[in-house]
């Protein structure tokens, strides 16, 4: 049996364009089945991503990422979120770019590579379309191929083609142009002129959106009303259907999910950050298509942290939505997310789980009130849901203590404390390690607890936090170093409703050989820094072997310094192995067989078309992860039969011999040992093509590179001309 979704389940998958990132939502429907309570490691849910640019069945994959599922008691579901980047390829905004993704779910399996058909045991799969930003700039050539554009050729030879020009920012668009964009199209008065209607009337003469005892036509007051009928009339809105309006901006009584409905809602805990995922359901209504500003989708987060205040409110978040002609299933699927600071949320996995409850709350073009968790809106609706946040060290209110959470993109839980090599899925960068050494640029991120109001949207207000990041060799005696090297950090400002960045930031030490703490994720003005980046240690082969991590931060207010702690509240000490070392290819051809004779061989020697050319090689490193060997160019080759074998006996008849001439080795599941190979190899040309070729040996290793890919690659290769018989 497959696609059992008895026990896991992907509900929703989205994209949040402005940020290009695709987020899926998982349920945990069972309160066992999953490898053990939050003590043991628990089980892997897996889930592989893919595009499919042009809706034509080509996808490509994006990567594979991970969450660990336990055993919870208690009511179900769980819901838990997990993201992927995408790098969008982006069109001019009047071409609609709307790729189809497909997310698989697995448990305890990983879905193969390139397998986008993959039909998993436990979990299942989900397609959805989205829609890519448009560009914010074109080429000078681009404009120049459009068919209306006539430039003179001697012209055209002076002109930089390849210079970028920056358009002009999208239109907010007014409501008399609405009126003549929805003309002929089925979107009522009361939806697309919503947003610009509640402006006109002023914040304090109408609610958008309502508690559900005061959902009346009282909303609007009659002095308004008659002010707002005027207005409505001046725009050039028929006379007759204006009660209709008026009466049309009252919320129903659980919110209107005629154009749009937040479907799921889920807590990554790999990333710390409430996710949702909308469904667009309509062409239109959405104030404009790709080359205006359209509309926005907002959503709003509140928590129930089982602290007794009930209903506590942790940020809104926004996506971007537009008019789309030409939606292959009727819909599009959006995400958003929000970072919260669950540091000082957590307990230590022998307390039982923190399952807490999560409230959503979708509102189109005007954003929830912070205030109220019972909001209604006009236009979006209400989910609640349960989450469980991983087990971590207790920690009061007050109490500054650091965690760090991701070493070289990275979850600290899936790297081995004893060997410092990491197994696992990258937590932002979707790629799989397998007991990985770490090299170049090591990203370190984390938190520190309950951080003060420090960003007041025009700068900072409260004072910082601040924090220090240490590393040392592993060994007895060692000193720690402090990380003094500055680096580049992308922040996000939130004041209100209104979004700015991601932009750039310099992260440097203060004159206190500090770091200054950023991130402020509390309240309705807001930072984060993406990643949660703490430190970037940069790395190189000088300094291969074990070595440890640790922090500490530091209130400048009470001047008091707290360590990062582990779970059971003793400090935190992350040990990880460096590797700069690149693969160490050798190849060489060293004779060959001519009717059964045996003859020695020069490299870039002609041999004839049937002899059997003989070699050696070997790859090098203390972590290899595979190489190949093979004959090329692989069209003309594509007859030869080539043996590779470890060792110096050579190949016989009875070895292993492959048809096109190409072997790989792949660690471990293909026999090659953690420190690579050496041996022999032999090419039976009888059937290849003449032609001049190369013997090409290819090879990477397991390192996580700069925190964002896996491999160091190296090879070589050898020539040598194959000539007709005779």
């Amino acid at each position: 049996m497959t696609n059992k979704t008895t026990y896991e389940e992907l509900k929703c998958v989205g994209f949040n364009p402005k940020f290009e990132r695709l987020e899926a939502v998982v349920h945990i429907k069972k309160s066992s089945g999953y490898g053990g309570n939050l003590c043991s490691g628990g089980t892997p849910e897996y889930v592989r991503f893919y595009v499919d640019w042009d809706d034509t069945g080509t996808w490509e994959d994006l990567g594979v990422v991970s969450f660990k599922a336990f055993n919870i008691p208690g009511t179900k579901p769980l819901e838990y979120a997990v993201s992927v980047p995408l790098d969008a390829k982006k069109k001019w905004c009047i071409k609609e770019n709307l790729p189809k993704v497909r997310a698989i779910l697995s448990w305890n399996a990983t879905p193969p590579a390139d397998t986008p058909d993959f039909v998993p045991v436990w979990g299942n799969s989900l397609d959805a379309y989205i829609q890519v930003d448009a560009l914010r700039f074109v080429l000078l050539k681009d404009i120049l191929e459009l068919e209306a554009v006539n430039i003179p050729e001697n012209i055209m030879e002076l002109v930089d083609l390849e210079k970028e020009i920056t358009l002009k920012e999208p239109e907010k668009l007014s409501l008399p142009k609405l009126l003549q964009i929805y003309k002929d199209k089925e979107v009522p008065e009361h939806r697309f002129g919503f947003s610009q209607i509640n402006r006109l009337l002023g914040k304090d003469t109408f609610s958008p959106g309502l508690k559900a005892a005061e959902s009346s036509s009282k909303s609007i007051s009659a002095a308004s009303a008659v002010s707002l009928h005027d207005t409505l009339i001046e725009t050039g809105f028929d006379l007759a259907k204006i009660p209709g309006i008026i009466e049309g901006l009252v919320p129903v009584s659980l919110g209107d999910t005629t154009y749009e409905e937040l479907k799921c809602i889920g807590l990554n805990t790999t990333l710390d950050e409430l996710a949702g995922v909308i469904e667009v359901k309509k062409a239109s209504g959405y104030s404009g298509g790709l080359c205006t500003a359209g509309s926005d989708e907002y959503v709003a987060f509140w928590a129930d942290w089982g602290d007794g205040a009930g209903w506590t409110y942790v940020g809104t978040s926004l996506v971007n939505v537009h008019d789309i002609k030409n939606v292959p299933s009727g819909e599009l699927q959006y995400a958003v997310f929000l970072p919260v600071n669950l540091t000082g949320r957590r307990k230590p996995c022998n307390e039982g789980p923190k399952v807490v409850k999560i409230r959503a709350i979708l509102s189109w073009e005007v954003a929830p009130p912070v205030w109220d968790p019972n909001y209604i809106p006009r236009w979006g609706n209400r989910r609640d849901t349960l989450v469980h946040i991983p087990p971590g060290p207790t920690v009061e209110e007050g109490d500054h203590t650091p965690y760090i959470s991701v070493v070289g993109n990275m979850g600290i839980d899936d790297i081995d404390s004893s060997t410092g090599l990491a197994t696992g899925n990258g937590v932002m960068a979707a790629f799989t390690a397998s007991e990985s050494p770490f090299g170049g640029v090591v990203t370190i991120c984390g938190h520190i607890a309950f951080p003060p109001n420090t960003f007041t949207g025009g700068g900072m207000s409260a004072m910082p936090l601040k924090y220090r990041v240490f590393v040392r060799r592993s060994l007895p005696g060692e000193p720690w170093q402090q990380l003094t090297n500055s680096f580049n950090v992308k922040l996000v400002d939130q004041v209100g409703s209104s979004f700015t960045g991601p932009y750039n930031h310099t992260q440097k030490l203060d004159s206190d050989g500090y770091y200054t703490y950023l991130e402020d994720l509390e309240g309705n003005e807001r930072r984060f820094v993406e990643g949660f980046v703490l430190a970037k240690w940069i790395t190189s082969s000088p300094m291969d072997g074990m070595w440890e991590i640790c922090m500490e931060a530091f209130d400048p207010v009470t001047l008091t310094t707290y360590p990062a702690l582990n779970a059971d509240g003793t400090d935190q000490i992350i040990r990880v192995m460096i590797d700069n070392t690149w693969p160490t290819p050798d190849l060489s051809i060293t004779g060959y067989t001519r009717d059964g004779n045996e003859y020695p061989a020069e490299e870039c020697g002609a041999f004839r078309k049937g002899d059997i050319i003989h070699g050696t090689y070997s790859m090098k490193n203390d972590y290899i992860r595979s190489f190949y060997l093979r004959a090329e160019p692989l069209g003309p080759a594509n007859g030869g039969e080539l043996c590779v074998q470890p060792g110096t006996v050579p190949c016989t008849s009875s070895s292993g011999w492959s048809t096109p001439p190409s072997v790989t080795r792949v660690y471990p599941s293909q026999i090659v040992s953690t420190n690579g190979e050496e041996g022999v190899w032999s090419l039976n040309t009888e059937e290849m093509d003449p032609c001049g070729y190369i013997m090409r040996l290819h090879g990477s290793d397991r390192t996580i590179v700069n925190s964002g890919s896996i491999g160091h690659y190296s090879g070589k290769s050898v020539g040598f001309c194959l000539l007709k018989k005779g």
